[in-house]
């Protein structure tokens, strides 16, 4: 019995590891992106309400932040609502 219970406990360490990584080196920063407001599919508004990503990229708004996740397959959060103080050179392409 403790021996199952040992191999259960493992597994479920391996599964809640597993695919924690964020290529963007954000884990643990800033505030998760609200993407369900919005359909990201047909696009974004062009109101411009800027965003810092915890990758230091500036975003037009919330939803271009949600796009880019989805598009590159990343977890960028929000950093700050704002300028970054350092932008990325990648900003000037979002």
């Amino acid at each position: 019995m403790k021996t199952s219970a040992v191999f259960l406990l493992l597994f479920l360490a391996i599964g809640f590891t597993q695919g924690n990584a964020e290529p963007d080196g954000a884990a643990g920063q800033g505030t998760e992106a609200a993407c369900g407001n919005y359909d990201v599919r047909k696009g974004c508004t062009k109101n411009f309400d800027p965003i810092c990503g915890t990758d230091d990229v500036l975003y037009g708004n919330e939803c271009m932040l949600c796009v880019q996740n989805m598009q590159r397959h990343t977890n960028v959060r929000i950093k700050n609502r704002g300028k970054c103080q350092e932008p990325s050179p990648r900003s000037s392409s979002t």
